[in-house]
């Protein structure tokens, strides 16, 4: 399996090395295995000095539709703290990767491929700043515009209630060590359960002017 990467920064410290400061990252990839299209995946990185707090909402969570999605269902009923157990997660590496969708082609599902994907996403973009992985379990073929944002890769999925295909997803992504966030769509981890290999300094030069 192979996947082409395209990483774009959102944030607007574009005269610091995200290395260094605080950044938000889009993470895009188009999955291939055997040299054929296998799917798509898309992510985000994002790392504060204090991710709960209002100047964080204000120059990171609140930049993109998705991660202010995010912010919405991960932070309290007030949106004053992280629902537990993302505390117990964070501790001192405040980093989070946010996996928003895998989604493979019929022929490539139910061959660990989707595992596969996760593992690569650690081991390319988990530095040492990450304290946290999260999954958004949320079916593709019940996204609003699932069947027009997809092609391929919506095609022979199940259709149920959205609840059962979202247990049904939720069940399977705990196979891979994943725990639910309570009340939400969302599963997380640490990244060492995911890949025992980490990243280290794989932010592109592109990434900022200085």
């Amino acid at each position: 399996m192979h996947i082409h990467w395209k990483i774009e920064r959102l944030d607007e410290n574009l005269d610091q090395n995200p290395a260094e400061c605080e950044c938000l990252i889009q993470i895009e990839g188009t999955i291939e295995h055997d040299g054929q299209p296998a799917g798509l995946v898309d992510a985000f990185y994002l790392y504060a000095d204090d991710p709960e707090s209002s100047s964080a909402f204000v120059e990171l969570w609140d930049l993109d539709a998705t991660t202010s999605g995010v912010f919405e269902e991960i932070f309290d009923s007030e949106r004053l703290n992280f629902r537990e157990p993302i505390p117990d997660f964070l501790g001192a590496y405040w980093g989070i990767i946010c996996v928003n969708f895998i989604a493979l082609r019929p022929p490539f599902r139910r061959r660990g491929l989707a595992r596969e994907v996760m593992t690569e996403i650690v081991r390319n973009f988990a530095d040492d700043r990450i304290g946290m992985v999260l999954l958004n379990a949320q079916p593709l073929q019940h996204l609003p515009h699932g069947y027009d944002d997809f092609g391929e890769e919506v095609h022979d999925l199940p259709w149920n209630s959205p609840e059962e295909d979202l247990a049904r997803l939720m069940s399977h992504f705990r196979s891979w060590g994943m725990q639910d966030l309570p009340d939400t769509r969302y599963l997380l981890t640490a990244p060492e359960c995911l890949s025992k290999e980490m990243a280290t300094n794989w932010f592109p030069g592109l990434l900022w002017v200085g």
